[in-house]
Order: structure tokens, then sequence, then C-alpha cells
């Protein structure tokens, strides 16, 4: 059986995964910010939005996690990725 310890350096590995993937993900909104404007195309985009939560919500339910804080997660990431586009 670990320990608490062991499951709390794991833990601090997942966080640091987690916020080094958002760096990623803030770096691609921004490349793709600059693609939109250079090609007049606007920030927001509901298909693209929308094709995006069905995804989190089958993803939610494959990992057992509860949807609604998926969906609620993803839209501060999403809102934020939109500052960050303009």
């Amino acid at each position: 059986m670990r320990t608490l310890l062991q499951l709390r350096e794991q833990v601090n590995q997942i966080d640091t995964d987690i916020i080094e993937k958002l760096a990623i993900r803030q770096q691609l909104s921004k490349e793709i910010g600059e693609i939109k404007l250079k090609q007049g195309m606007e920030i927001i985009n509901p298909i693209r939005e929308k094709e995006l939560y069905t995804i989190y919500e089958k993803l939610s339910l494959q990992y057992n996690l509860e949807p609604k804080f998926v969906k609620t997660l993803f839209k501060l990431i999403i809102n934020y990725c939109r500052g960050v586009q303009k």
C-alpha cells in the first residue's frame, strides 16, 4: 500500500503536468488567434465550442468524472483562451 507522502507526491506531479499542459494550450490559443486575425475570423466559434463540450462530456463519462464539473472547468479554460486570442 502506498503511503500518504507517496500519494501526495503523485498528486503534486499531476498538478504540475496540468499546469504545463495549460501553458501549452495557452500558446496554441495565441497562435490560433493570430491565424483567425489574419483570416478575418471571429474569435468565438459556437459550432466548435459545441463540438468540444460534446467531446468533454463523453470523456468525463469515460473517465468516471462528473460531466457538470468538467464542463465548468473547460468553460473557464475556454473563456481564458478567448482572451489570449484577442
